[in-house]
């Protein structure tokens, strides 16, 4: 069976920290990997709200569910507990957005709650997180989220219809780099992909083609880790975006080689545009 990925030129925009394994993954399958890192993650470290995150974190074996949208979430809330709490509370369930996220959190000592589907392709997405048994009726219990600054409302609003108290621990800010933009307008190639893993990512690679005149790459085939994404990226001139099931790399990688194999068939790519 022919590669489709093999000497194909694919760019990735996952942060710095973060792009490695994936940049490897891509590689290994024969395929030219440019990194341009679009977003970068900045810790809060000070002002009101790290006196928020702390106030938060001091409850800790307060909260009933803790629920962790990301592998930053995960690092930087633990980061936090582990300087209140060097023994973990018994009382909080622990909960995981996707496969990494979950493997994230038995890596600091806790063990995610599970739907049932531990590969990466069956990793737990909101809606899969929701119809979990133990957040069915959460009325009158306590529950936080660790995420970044802003994001989707979608897990909260739920369990407030539900019942539960809710707080946000927000823990970091999500920036495109200084570099960017000026990476972008030095970028001599025109990509047989490029591939976002957030909305965010999304949001600041427009912004970054727009600041540095490289609209044409606006026409290459985008990757993007779910179809709400998909959909804001045709909105934002994307006529070729395709959705993976969810943001892990199995599920990613098998988005890029469904596009690249269907290159030649428009209508495999661009049936929403």
């Amino acid at each position: 069976m022919t590669n489709p990925l093999a000497g194909r030129r694919i760019l990735i925009t996952r942060p710095a920290h973060q792009s490695g394994g994936f940049r490897d993954l891509l590689q290994a399958h024969g395929a030219q990997v440019d990194c341009i890192p679009l977003l970068e993650i900045a810790p809060i470290t000070d002002g009101e709200s790290a006196q928020a995150i702390r106030n938060l974190v001091m409850d800790f074996d307060q909260f009933d569910h803790a629920i962790f949208v990301s592998q930053n979430a995960v690092q930087h809330a633990f980061d936090w507990l582990d300087d209140f709490w060097p023994q973990l509370p018994q009382g909080p369930r622990y909960y995981g957005i996707g496969a990494a996220t979950a493997r994230a959190i038995r890596a600091r000592g806790a063990e995610p709650q599970s739907n049932g589907l531990e590969a990466e392709q069956g990793a737990m997405d909101s809606e899969a997180l929701l119809a979990l048994p133990a957040l069915q009726n959460p009325r009158g219990e306590r529950v936080i989220i660790f995420r970044g600054q802003g994001g989707r409302t979608l897990i909260g609003d739920t369990l407030k219809t539900r019942g539960a108290r809710l707080d946000y621990c927000e823990l970091y800010q999500r920036l495109l780099p200084a570099a960017a933009t000026e990476q972008l307008r030095n970028y001599a190639h025109l990509p047989d992909a490029i591939v976002v893993h957030s909305g965010e990512t999304l949001d600041n690679l427009t912004a970054a083609l727009a600041s540095s005149s490289r609209q044409l790459l606006l026409a290459c085939p985008l990757v993007c880790p779910s179809e709400r994404v998909a959909i804001s990226a045709r909105e934002q001139g994307f006529a070729r975006a395709q959705a993976a099931t969810n943001a892990g790399d199995s599920a990613m990688l098998a988005a890029l080689e469904h596009t690249l194999a269907g290159n030649s068939d428009a209508s495999n790519v661009t049936r929403h545009s």
